[in-house]
């Protein structure tokens, strides 16, 4: 069953550096509520997972929410350019930082 899990940017970042989503799981069945409640929280990122068919429903949540009680394992097939990514974003940390030492902001900082 293919569902919906949304979270924040700084939650996805956790993600990828411990390699799984940590228990319990939750995740909407349907894109449309999954962008409602990205909306409604403020949480940028949705990802597709795919669940065992037999996963439980959550209680509430309009009865299309469902949730597994053990941590969700992270593929490669979901993030596989990963260290590269983090290269990236530590390079880009080192260019801001050279920036604001270039300009005299570091007294700010």
């Amino acid at each position: 069953m293919i569902v919906w899990h949304v979270c924040s940017i700084k939650e996805f970042q956790k993600y990828l550096e411990q390699g799984k989503i940590n228990k319990p799981v939750r995740a909407w069945e349907d894109i449309g509520e999954a962008e409602r409640f990205s909306k409604q929280t403020g949480r940028q990122i949705i990802l597709r997972l795919k669940f065992p068919n037999e996963t439980p429903k959550l209680f509430g949540h309009k009865n299309k929410a469902r949730i597994l009680s053990y941590s969700f394992a992270l593929n490669d097939y979901l993030f596989p350019h990963k260290k590269q990514f983090f290269k990236k974003v530590e390079k880009a940390k080192q260019e801001i930082a050279k920036r604001i030492s270039g300009a005299g902001l570091n007294e700010f900082a």
